[in-house]
């Protein structure tokens, strides 16, 4: 027994206690960061979550969250500096969005990120986003419905639109700092902005309406040349975007009937899983990118008359869905191009997997070859596999 007890007590010398640990009750739970462009520097906001109301078994007439703002020259002071209006230290592990101002990302977006990309103790599994004719402080001050966290309701909205719908772009840290410092490859951001009366949107009466007056929405993509913003795609336009970045998990494609007696005579068909497949190639000295993506479908809505027992009628209907994809990725690869000359799709990058011999002699001029000698060939199919559960249209028999 008495060696038993030497035995525990040499090992409690030896073990080591939790020294870098931390009381929840010291810490400031920050789940959305906003930063803008300052006059000598930034202002970061920050979004800390109240534990108190959060935990409150019967519901509280106040926010579940505190915005902290203040000024400094680096993201790092800022935080640091941040202990004189917060009465904790603002701990970002549970990060969910960080939003940087439009301002500030015309100007370059690479040095606000070094903070979070060198600090250990944040997972860079966290949303980024570009507050789009607003500041970013005006972004967090917005209260959301449904979710009660605004941060939490921005990183589900993102997601769940970027899976079902697919002009938008979930980019995490992670990816960002990927495409920044890849070759031949230019950063996309989604563009989150304010409807409504942005000083109205941090009043409590603001979630206690079936519509709430002021809400956030996201809309467009941000296109980057570097780590600066130079423009914004149209939602057809960032739709196409993500056909060609193998981004659309599931949307609707809109066609309209051939006899068109009402505005909302159409068909719709769900568009599930496109693949795509992107290859290079030199043709007469010049690099040529050759899109080719494929994918089932579903006829999901019926609006007018059309018989869905004639084969030829869905071949017809899988051509259509077809050149809607082909349009938009069209006028997205040509804003890209024409517009702002930054290749945002990664075709550089597929000449440097694909042709590395080739990507050396053309990488220190892409961007203007990018621009005026690629040559892009597209080729979609689509492919119709369930009609739905009625074989025609319940409204055309109502008007028969």
């Amino acid at each position: 027994m008495r060696i038993i007890v030497i035995i525990f007590s040499i090992c409690a010398l030896v073990l080591s206690g939790c020294w870098s640990s931390r009381e929840l009750n010291e810490l400031a739970i920050t789940v959305a960061v906003g930063i803008d462009k300052a006059e000598d520097g930034i202002e970061l906001t920050v979004q800390v979550i109240n534990p108190g109301d959060l935990q409150a078994k019967a519901p509280t007439n106040s926010p579940l969250v505190t915005n902290y703002s203040i000024k400094a020259d680096s993201v790092m002071e800022a935080l640091r500096k941040m202990t004189i209006e917060s009465p904790r230290k603002i701990y970002l592990s549970h990060l969910r969005i960080l939003v940087i101002s439009e301002a500030l990302a015309k100007e370059g977006i690479a040095e606000v990120l070094v903070s979070f990309a060198r600090d250990h103790e944040v997972r860079t599994d966290y949303f980024v986003v570009v507050a789009k004719n607003h500041r970013a402080s005006s972004i967090l001050n917005v209260l959301t419905s449904v979710e009660k966290i605004p941060a939490n309701y921005m990183f589900a909205s993102l997601e769940v639109s970027q899976r079902v719908w697919a002009p938008t772009k979930g980019v995490t840290l992670n990816e960002l700092i990927s495409n920044l410092t890849s070759e031949g490859k230019h950063p996309v951001l989604t563009g989150v902005l304010v409807k409504g009366d942005v000083q109205k949107g941090g009043d409590m009466a603001n979630v206690s309406k079936v519509k709430a007056p002021t809400s956030l929405t996201f809309k467009g993509l941000g296109v980057f040349k570097d780590d600066e913003l130079v423009g914004w795609l149209n939602e057809s336009q960032s739709k196409g975007y993500n056909y060609i970045t193998e981004n659309v998990k599931s949307t609707i494609v809109i066609i309209p009937c051939e006899k068109k007696e009402k505005s909302h005579d159409i068909i719709g068909v769900e568009i599930l899983k496109p693949k795509t497949d992107i290859k290079s190639k030199m043709k007469n000295g010049k690099p040529v990118i050759k899109i080719e993506l494929t994918g089932e479908a579903n006829v999901a809505d019926v609006e007018c008359q059309f018989n869905l027992q004639d084969t030829a009628k869905i071949t017809e209907l899988e051509k259509k869905a077809a050149k809607d994809i082909e349009d938009k990725m069209e006028n997205a690869i040509k804003a890209a191009r024409k517009k702002y000359k930054s290749d945002i799709f990664g075709f550089g990058e597929v000449f440097y997997r694909q042709d590395v011999k080739q990507w050396n002699k053309m990488k220190d001029n892409w961007d203007g070859i990018f621009a005026s000698d690629l040559e892009v060939e597209l080729d979609v199919k689509i492919q119709i596999r369930r009609l739905g559960t009625l074989n025609d249209s319940y409204v055309e028999k109502m008007q028969k």
